[in-house]
């Protein structure tokens, strides 16, 4: 099957790599030549470029990729935040030139669920009034209607969100939310993973299923539930109530949106909750992180825990269980949580699924942690080596990196089988060398404190780590 993607941003981008991942052929479509260039750099599938909303330069791109070859197209290209203008441009004008173009093609328009007005929490299908006040609701039933009257299909999609992208999580931790409206318990919160989105069009658009669809996840919630749980999980108070926004784009509404008609044609579900996919999407919850502690707008929360971080021999477990007594914290070990998770010791999982997939295993260990406190946590000497460890690690809590030198470690280490990194190797010290190298960058800039335990005794060393963070959470009180 011959696919046109027309926009290929935070959902197609993602639909395009499935349908090349499942055999078809693929062109991407981008709006300027620069952005199609960068995409073709990383892409294997074909990437073109065009302003859909100009009617001659859809003609010229119709001849170029010969209109009867292609089988489908899928609108999914952004208006940019723009206005009525944009709408009208990109959606309305811009559908109805692809389906001047290439008249053979299934056509699939992505509209959104805020065509439905409801504001009392009624449960909303494909069949429920649909036919908002504000202008640019109605372009997008105008862009719909397009699609339908070509025997094509209409995906509604929910909230969007995945890796870089979720306006809850991150203004929540901005201290920018708020429970909008419905006597304190806020609007209903429908949402789809950006992955799962990608997977409604690519199951309509490879099945040419016509017709209506809401793309949205199982989930249905209000927004005091959503940010209770989310608060709990990431240490931060709940959001003041207030009226709803009347200034909002697309107006406020409160339904719950029904995706029964889209299970029912065989889609499905990777995320069925937002709090799924916090726990199982490797990259969510550490990207928002990571942009509230670098968008320097406010103080990233720090949760009430110890982070041990160094590298292996280095004494973390030691002087974890040590800490933990002294001051009454639970001991935690990522090693040993993965070990009990997977129900085979690390040897076994690296010569099962190599270095690779034991990471994936050491980043879901440190993703269950959220939300724990009163924790000495003991982490893995790699666990650094994973960017998207980084940020869970910053909010945690106060981290200490506890260094030795290689002749140390690889003394503390040679009777250990239990270190896979270095098995066969015939000399240890060596290889602790060049991972201290490649590591030490690492723990030097997540590092709150660094304690050289050379010379000194473990209870010496554990009694540091408790007094530096005595005093760094008492500064954060104030």
């Amino acid at each position: 099957m011959k696919v046109l993607v027309v926009g290929c941003g935070f959902v197609g981008e993602r639909a395009a790599d499935q349908l090349h991942a499942a055999g078809h052929e693929v062109i991407g479509l981008t709006h300027s030549p620069e952005s199609a260039a960068r995409l073709a750099a990383c892409k294997p599938w074909c990437v073109e470029s065009c302003d859909v909303s100009n009617r001659n330069s859809v003609l010229a791109l119709a001849a170029r990729l010969d209109a009867g070859s292609i089988d489908a197209f899928i609108h999914c290209a952004s208006s940019s935040r723009g206005g009525a203008e944009m709408y009208q441009s990109v959606y309305v004008n811009g559908m109805r030139h692809l389906v001047e173009a290439f008249p053979q093609a299934f056509p699939l328009y992505t509209s959104s669920t805020s065509v439905y007005p409801q504001i009392n929490g009624e449960t909303v299908d494909e069949t429920s009034f649909a036919d908002p006040d504000r202008e640019t609701g109605r372009l997008l039933r105008e862009a719909e209607n397009i699609a339908l009257a070509a025997n094509g299909a209409v995906a509604r999609l929910a909230g969007i969100y995945g890796p870089g992208r979720s306006f809850v999580l991150k203004n929540l931790l901005e201290g920018k939310a708020a429970i909008e409206g419905n006597h304190g318990q806020g609007r209903m919160l429908n949402q789809i993973h950006a992955d799962d989105a990608a997977a409604a069009l690519v199951h309509l658009v490879t099945q040419k299923q016509g017709g209506i669809f809401n793309v949205v996840d199982d989930a249905q919630m209000t927004q005091r539930q959503c940010l209770e749980h989310l608060c709990m999980t990431f240490g931060v108070k709940l959001p003041p109530e207030r009226e709803p926004d009347p200034n909002r784009k697309r107006g406020w509404s409160h339904k719950r949106v029904s995706n029964t008609k889209l299970h029912a044609s065989g889609w499905k579900l990777r995320h069925a909750s937002y709090f799924d996919a916090l726990r199982d999407d490797p990259e969510l919850a550490s990207s928002i992180l990571h942009l509230v502690q670098t968008g320097g707008e406010v103080v990233s929360p720090r949760q009430p825990n110890i982070v041990l971080i160094g590298l292996m021999g280095s004494g973390k477990t030691t002087v974890g269980r040590i800490v933990s007594q002294m001051i009454g914290f639970q001991f935690v070990d990522t090693d040993a949580m993965i070990v009990e998770t997977a129900g085979k010791t690390i040897p076994e999982i690296f010569a099962a699924e190599g270095e690779a997939g034991f990471r994936l295993h050491e980043s879901a260990a440190l993703r269950s942690l959220l939300g724990r406190r009163g924790c000495v946590i003991a982490t893995g000497g790699g666990i650094v080596t994973q960017p998207r460890n980084l940020a869970i690690l910053r909010h945690l809590g106060y981290i200490v990196w506890l260094d030795a030198d290689p002749e140390r470690l690889a003394r503390r280490t040679a009777a250990n089988n239990n270190r896979p990194l270095l098995a066969g190797e015939e000399d240890p010290k060596a290889k602790l060398e060049r991972l201290l190298t490649e590591r030490k960058p690492l723990y030097k800039s997540l590092a709150d404190l660094r304690i050289q335990t050379a010379e000194l005794t473990p209870q010496e060393t554990a009694y540091g780590v408790m007094e530096s963070a005595r005093v760094f959470f008492a500064k954060m009180k104030r």
